[in-house]
């Protein structure tokens, strides 16, 4: 329904709205447990992980480079062994198709990686590009490279494990999001049991932090271990720097970012080209 006047002029209505929201009550029928062990170093004993990430820099268009760069990078760590390896894949791809491109090489890394590990980490929603509001072309392109990495994942039968720090869905269906509505429900350590979405998912919710619950997104196949699935997700977040994100991807970001001072440097390469197009509208004339 469309107000008169102005937003601010409405703001009550936009407060009775939140008054609404508070007044609803919530029945939250999902069984929950809590992590049995609380050493994470006998968790991760001999457990390979790798996880991955992904950073971008944006095209130049002020000097009228219409293309930027996409670059990756995987982590492989096999716990109480010392081993660590750090993959780095980068691309120069078109400004139509960068976060599509960035993406598509951290599932690549991934997936070329996946039988060298017991268990894969991926920073971010894999579940979330069967619900964003996309083109039919974009969103197949996305689904297309998840489900590759799923089949492969159940092939290998090794968890792929998409890790959602600040999660905003509603797969309860609630009026309220999932996070800020069991954030109170769980208890620290405490975890839902698999939650349905709308893709080939199943979400969990892990009370990792005082504030609100991570979400954990896995495979349908791998329903029948998803106790060992949370246990090695709290064991990796103990290891963290803040004690509540996981070792692994904190690893794979910092390896995966495109610092300010490479920014700074591709910049410095294209103005030293001294890159001029005046040529083009010579040639139009």
């Amino acid at each position: 329904m469309s107000l008169e006047g102005r937003l601010f002029e409405n703001i009550d209505r936009f407060v009775e709205k939140i008054r609404e929201m508070e007044s609803e009550r919530f029945e939250i029928r999902v069984e929950k447990r809590i992590v049995e062990r609380s050493d994470e170093y006998e968790i991760l004993d001999g457990v390979r992980v790798i996880g991955v990430d992904g950073s971008q820099i944006s095209p130049l268009r002020d000097f009228g480079i219409p293309f930027g760069g996409v670059q990756s990078a995987g982590v492989l760590i096999h716990h109480g062994k010392g081993d660590y390896e750090v993959i780095h894949r980068s691309k120069i791809v078109s400004d139509t198709n960068l976060d599509l491109e960035r993406f598509r090489l951290e599932i690549e890394v991934l997936k070329e990686n996946l039988e060298r590990a017991d268990y894969a980490f991926f920073d971010g929603s894999l579940g979330a590009f069967y619900t964003v509001e996309l083109s039919d072309a974009l969103r197949k392109a996305y689904q297309a490279e998840i489900e590759g990495l799923i089949e492969r994942s159940e092939k290998l039968e090794i968890p792929v494990i998409g890790y959602v720090d600040r999660s905003f869905t509603r797969d309860l269906k609630f009026s309220i999001y999932d996070s800020i509505l069991l954030s109170d429900y769980l208890q620290m350590y405490e975890y839902t049991a698999p939650i349905n979405t709308k893709s080939p998912l199943k979400a969990i919710y892990f009370k990792s932090n005082p504030l609100l619950p991570v979400r954990i997104e896995i495979p349908e196949w791998c329903m029948k271990m998803y106790d060992e699935i949370v246990e090695v997700v709290y064991a990796e977040s103990r290891l963290g720097s803040t004690g509540a994100y996981p070792y692994i991807l904190e690893r794979a970001h910092s390896n995966a970012r495109i610092s300010e001072k490479e920014k700074d440097a591709f910049v410095r390469a294209v103005k030293s080209l001294g890159i001029s197009f005046k040529f083009v509208s010579k040639v139009m004339e």
